[in-house]
């Protein structure tokens, strides 16, 4: 045991405390605690954040451009929230604020709207239209 290099053993230590503490908050992060209705996340059903969402947008956002400049559908092209597998919360990290289709909040309610789906679209939602933005803010 005399030969082993200490340095190299503390090496090992830090780098296995590290890992152990970044697997143990990954998972607290992924845990959603907020409670609706008194139930918590885990008891919810899926689409729990309907009941949030107008199925019509305002003027203001429906005549509006996405993030990435593309034109909003006529009424009649959208798709419903159920055609669009819309579900409450992010999928796999993604989300419909970084959606390519996604138009931001016009006035001041925190949600949005987007140019394939119909009705309200929350920025922390998904749907299996999802995909990822084609240009990047140059600010």
């Amino acid at each position: 045991m005399g030969d082993r290099n200490p340095r190299e053993s503390r090496r090992r230590f830090l780098r296995a405390t590290g890992c152990g503490s970044a697997i143990v908050l990954a998972g607290c992060l992924g845990e959603d605690i907020s409670y609706a209705a008194g139930e918590s996340a885990v008891d919810r059903p899926e689409d729990w954040c309907f009941d949030e969402l107008s199925e019509t947008v305002p003027e203001i956002e429906a005549d509006a451009v996405s993030i990435d400049g593309i034109e909003r559908k006529d009424e009649d092209e959208l798709l419903s929230r159920e055609e669009a597998a819309y579900q409450c919360g992010p999928v796999e990290g993604n989300v419909c604020g970084t959606c390519t289709y996604y138009i931001d909040d016009r006035d001041g309610d925190a949600i949005g709207a987007c140019t394939e789906v119909e009705g309200e679209i929350r920025s922390t939602d998904w749907c299996a239209l999802w995909a990822p933005r084609e240009k990047i803010d140059e600010e």
